[in-house]
């Protein structure tokens, strides 16, 4: 493909308007409109905004010009874009109408923004005659840019990335090798790592981000992730696919991300790229062999506010191909779902509130009076004992034995709580238990399709109770990954940690101070198929490996050191642990462990700027 085919396939609007309706056409007219911008009114400032990029890609105007406008509005469009982000950032996943416009809004202003610079591109290189290497190189780098930034955000949605973006992405790399600029360090004040960045560090910050399994990540863990991706740009080269270190491939005319080379064929692979990570990810794994208090010597940049979590999973992704254990088989029907541990933990309970959970059974403790004990009357046999007849006692002094009342009973026992139904009733709408629908599944988890809302509990690496039909167990799972698809459906995958798993209640125990609270945790039985021990699935807070807990179920209290931590899940830990005695050893019970991108010409937001 020639230089002169490339720009062909970038979206890009023919400029056709001679004047702006909010300001004097000029760099000096947009620098006072600027001025005047009411920044503490984020929805005022993101109209504005919104219509002068509108009206700017349809004014016809020098490129050298267009420039300079765009790098007065670039840095108040970020601006505007960083302040609406708590409107859809940490949100359920399926987002209701006004969040989902606010997300709309934000790629709408950098939409607009790359087209901008799409515009300066497409016209230079139409004109190779004249000198513009500063010009084109400079709208390359700030149009892939901007590009990654709606990346990013439709990543943080769980949404697939816009028909034509990657392919656009692709293409203004290319154009940049032409010119041989693609390693040339521009000035960017919006670089979050240094004073700029390079046309290629912009574009392999997106593939990174393309090949990074986001879909298992949470919505915190991707923002960490996207503000790191710049620095280690840097570290990871854009090379030719015979190069045999690239793990992933990409074909510079196909609208997707990098895949693993083993997808492609040895013919397909001629004119695809590479990219090599194993730099960065050998950084990444000599940080997590550091001990924390020498993670300052650390080669890799940016490692700072990164959890060891975050760096296991890209050092996975980036490092090694990840090969399915099972087949999948596609399934129809229904399964029931309840969401994290608070409901996991109510339903493996009966249905019963945590507090009962840490109770010893019940058992009444009031006075039982009997006419008749069965026992010998030793005073029988006395000379005026009366055996035949037997004496009645006075009225006055008849005393009537009557058995009690269900009304009269003591306010603890459930048949007898007033109001219990009721009480019952609240406590199960509040762990409500979900119907799913059924893609696929194989012996190690299932696909499912989530129709209608979903919770905002629902995230990668929470916690779920599965169950199917009319069975009586609940199954332990984990989701492995959210992603919207088109049409608006979620789907999910799901992990199965264990066929079933007994509540309990655990607190950390210290040396000098009382020990922690109760808080709920999950046994989980051993799995002898695959040499799995029994485990244990705590808070990630505050146990840890090491620590000496005490847990509890149904009262019985019993003393065990956490072992190794086997695995995380998002907010828990999962570790294999060692009794080290009872409190209770009358009673002693044998452990059995249980384990959009939008265009935004088109959209409405006019009911978001007064909101905002």
């Amino acid at each position: 493909m020639d230089r002169q085919s490339h720009h062909l396939l970038l979206r890009a609007p023919a400029p056709t308007q001679q004047t702006l309706s909010f300001c004097d056409a000029s760099v000096r007219g947009v620098t006072g409109w600027l001025a005047g911008l009411p920044k503490a009114n984020i929805g005022e400032t993101a109209r504005q905004l919104y219509q002068a990029l509108i009206e700017l890609n349809q004014l016809r105007i020098a490129s050298e010009t267009r420039l300079q406008m765009l790098e007065l509005l670039r840095p108040d469009v970020h601006f505007v874009c960083t302040q609406l982000e708590k409107h859809y950032v940490n949100q359920p996943i399926v987002l209701s109408e006004r969040p989902r416009k606010v997300a709309g809004l934000c790629q709408a202003l950098q939409n607009h923004l790359a087209v901008g610079y799409k515009l300066i591109v497409v016209r230079a290189v139409s004109q190779p005659d004249r000198d513009r290497h500063q010009l084109l190189s400079v709208a390359l780098q700030r149009a892939i840019h901007s590009l990654g930034a709606l990346l990013i955000r439709s990543t943080q949605l769980y949404g697939p990335a816009a028909p034509g973006l990657w392919l656009e992405l692709h293409q203004l790399y290319q154009l940049a090798v032409e010119q041989g600029t693609e390693r040339l360090l521009i000035r960017d004040p919006l670089a979050r790592h240094g004073q700029g960045l390079s046309a290629e560090q912009s574009y392999v910050a997106s593939l990174l981000l393309g090949c990074a399994r986001c879909n298992q990540l949470r919505q915190q863990s991707i923002v960490k992730l996207a503000a790191a991706l710049e620095a280690w740009g840097a570290m990871v080269h854009v090379q030719a696919a015979s190069a045999a270190s690239g793990l992933f491939l990409l074909s510079p005319v196909v609208d997707g991300p990098p895949r693993y080379r083993s997808l492609f064929t040895d013919k397909d692979q001629q004119n695809l790229l590479g990219i090599d990570t194993r730099t960065l990810v050998d950084a990444i794994e000599e940080h997590l062999r550091l001990a924390p208090d020498n993670r300052r010597l650390t080669r890799l940049p940016a490692a700072a506010g990164l959890d060891d979590d975050l760096l296991r999973h890209l050092s996975s992704a980036w490092g090694a191909i990840s090969e399915r254990t099972f087949q999948r088989i596609p399934a129809q029907g229904t399964l029931s779902l309840c969401i994290g541990m608070t409901a996991l933990h109510y339903q493996l309970a009966g249905q019963r509130p945590f507090n009962e959970v840490l109770e010893l059974p019940r058992t009444s403790n009031r006075a039982v009076y009997k006419l008749h004990n069965g026992a010998a009357d030793v005073w029988a046999n006395a000379f005026d004992a009366q055996s035949s007849t037997v004496e009645l006692l006075p009225n006055h002094d008849h005393i009537e034995f009557i058995r009690p009342e269900t009304s009269r009973m003591a306010p603890g026992a459930k048949a007898a709580a007033p109001g219990s139904s009721t009480k019952n009733n609240a406590t199960a709408e509040n762990h409500p238990v979900y119907q799913v629908q059924l893609i696929d599944h194989s012996p190690g988890g299932y696909c499912l399709a989530w129709n209608g809302e979903v919770p905002s509990q629902l995230q990668a690496g929470e916690l779920l109770g599965l169950r199917e039909g009319n069975a009586q167990t609940w199954s332990i799972a984990l989701v492995r990954w959210v992603r919207q698809v088109r049409g608006g459906n979620t789907q999910m995958g799901v992990e199965l940690i264990a066929p079933q798993a007994q509540p309990c209640g655990l607190r950390l125990l210290r040396k000098v101070d009382q020990g922690s609270e109760y808080l709920r945790a999950l046994l989980l039985p051993e799995i002898s198929a695959i040499s799995q021990p029994a485990t244990l699935i705590a808070p990630r807070l505050p146990f840890q490996e090491g620590h000496k807990v005490q847990i509890n179920r149904n009262g019985e209290e019993q003393r065990a050191v956490l072992n190794r931590r086997q695995g995380n899940t998002g907010n828990y830990n999962q570790f294999d642990y060692r009794l080290i005695g009872q409190l209770a050893p009358e009673r002693e019970t044998p452990v059995t462990g249980w384990k959009t991108h939008t265009a935004g010409g088109d959209e409405d937001f006019d009911s978001l700027w007064k909101s905002l």
